[in-house]
């Protein structure tokens, strides 16, 4: 309509011939023509609302479908799995000297998606506090936001404890190779490469494959 009326005028034309291509002999009255110019104009713009409405509404719906999909896949467990396994540690001195061994209970849930975790029992024979009841520990892949590092938090109900444990760590994905150092020094590990790396008093970022298969 905007483009209609100038072109109409400088061909000294009515709009309505300009879009028959020809002149009438008797014209139509100029207001009848551009109120139903007007009318059309409203019309499609009024169409195209309604299939944009539409459109975005399908679009909301999706969404929708897509998270309650999801939230059922999350109860239904499909983004975890269940860790149940006991691995025999040693034990060496702050020195780096064997001296001993002990077992480690590993009981709980491991995530692979997102947040890469464990939740569940991490319970170190050897260390008394992290064996009693209602103890469980968080074990984060990439914690921290930084790629390769892994920390490992200790919480009763309602609140996180160190429980005399260190929070950084070595552990693999399959939770069945770590160490860790105790706060007086004391390092647990599965293989003694990771003592030089625990008595280094550095932290190094390792990265590790995250797979949901042992």
């Amino acid at each position: 309509m905007g483009l209609l009326e100038p072109l109409a005028d400088a061909l000294g034309l009515q709009v309505l011939d300009l879009l028959r291509g020809e002149e009438q002999e008797e014209a139509e009255p100029e207001v009848t023509v551009r109120r139903a110019l007007m009318l059309l104009v409203r019309q499609a713009r009024e169409k195209t609302r309604r299939r944009w409405g539409q459109i975005l509404g399908s679009l909301l719906a999706l969404v929708l479908v897509g998270f309650v999909f999801f939230g059922i896949l999350v109860r239904a467990g499909v983004f975890e799995r269940p860790v149940s396994l006991t691995v025999t540690a040693a034990v060496y001195t702050p020195e780096g000297v064997p001296a001993g061994e002990t077992a480690v209970t590993i009981d709980g849930e491991q995530w692979f998606l997102g947040d890469k975790s464990f939740v569940g029992r991490f319970a170190i024979e050897a260390v008394e506090a992290t064996c009693r009841e209602g103890v469980e520990a968080q074990i984060q892949w990439d914690a921290m936001g930084v790629e390769g590092w892994q920390d490992i938090q200790y919480y009763r109900p309602g609140e996180f404890c160190s429980l005399g444990v260190e929070r950084m760590l070595y552990i693999t994905e399959n939770l069945q190779s770590f160490g860790l150092k105790l706060e007086d020094g004391t390092i647990i590990a599965t293989d003694p490469v990771y003592v030089p790396l625990l008595m280094s008093g550095y932290y190094y970022s390792i990265h590790t494959t995250f797979s949901n298969q042992f």
